[in-house]
């Protein structure tokens, strides 16, 4: 550690007092990917770039009172999980493409994991396959005493506490539940927003989309558009997670959209080999929506890597 402290004039006993207060062994699961943002936006040095990065992740730690940090971000060539492969209502981040990114932010996620290897309490991991997002899950299934760091909605399932960066409030689910509620918020400005955890918050995803992501949702709710408003009135005071699963699932149904791709691109894997399929066969479904799961199963709504690529190419071949 103390190669990295030493670039910034930073002695190690300076240290020593700021984990003072901190709950003993726990564990910050942080999303990078936010924080590196930040750390490179306007940085002209890579210098610059890591302690930002470095301030950032002590400062999640404080706040969190953690002791230890897992930090997880999403380089470029991740394979997210194959969520570009899925045949949904919008093409998975296609309302990405061509936004600049700070220079230096590619550079500082290749190195990173590298640069705090000596640490004694931060440890940085480079997702390939899956995305930061299902990283942090699969820590908050595995990782005991921990607690989650992210300004990205998408994370709000996660099983653990989460702490929310806007209030400063830690964000539980009651013990031995993961279902949930959702509730409203509004912004500075007023604008009201969708807002809830556990499961409960997965199916209000489901009617609503993220449009982060690019991702729809059910492309209509009792024949009309279904927005955040729309979504959390359908939800409203339901208790019981197989009932909202049922209820949704009915409205997929209405009008035979294929649920599949959509609960993919937003369900964060709690196991390598975990899925929204597996997720959503696991629960108490009607008879009616337990056979169209398995039609939905058997449509086609995923590319091979192969057809992907193929498309690409033509893609590229039609711009010249």
């Amino acid at each position: 550690m103390s190669t990295l402290l030493d670039r910034f004039g930073v002695s190690q006993d300076d240290l020593e007092d700021q984990f003072e207060g901190c709950v003993v062994g726990r564990t910050l699961i942080m999303d990078g990917d936010g924080a590196a943002y930040k750390a490179t936006a306007d940085a002209k040095k890579m210098d610059t770039a890591i302690r930002r990065f470095t301030t950032l992740i002590y400062e999640a730690m404080y706040l969190t009172k953690a002791e230890f940090a897992r930090v997880h971000l999403t380089p470029k060539g991740c394979y997210k999980n194959g969520r570009h492969l899925l045949l949904g209502a919008k093409p998975y981040q296609a309302n990405r493409g061509g936004k600049p990114k700070p220079p230096l932010l590619e550079p500082l996620r290749s190195m990173a994991s590298g640069l705090f290897q000596p640490h004694e309490n931060i440890q940085v991991f480079p997702q390939y396959q899956v995305e930061a997002d299902d990283a942090i899950m699969m820590d908050a299934y595995t990782v005991e005493n921990s607690i989650v760091w992210s300004e990205d909605k998408d994370l709000n399932i996660v099983p653990c506490p989460k702490y929310c960066t806007s209030t400063g409030r830690i964000l539980m689910l009651a013990p031995g539940t993961r279902f949930g509620w959702t509730a409203e918020r509004f912004t500075d400005s007023g604008k009201l927003k969708a807002d809830g955890r556990g499961t409960k918050f997965f199916w209000l995803q489901m009617l609503m989309g993220d449009t982060a992501d690019n991702v729809k949702g059910i492309l209509k709710f009792d024949g009309k558009l279904c927005g955040e408003v729309a979504a959390l009135a359908a939800l409203k005071g339901i208790e019981c997670e197989n009932h909202c699963a049922n209820l949704v699932l009915n409205a997929y149904r209405a009008i035979n959209q294929n649920p599949l791709p959509e609960a993919e691109a937003l369900w964060l894997a709690r196991t390598p080999d975990d899925s929204a399929a597996s997720y959503i066969w696991s629960l108490d479904l009607t008879e009616r929506n337990r056979q169209f799961i398995l039609d939905c199963f058997n449509r086609k709504y995923k590319l091979t890597d192969d057809e992907y690529k193929e498309l690409q190419d033509d893609a590229e071949d039609s711009k010249e």
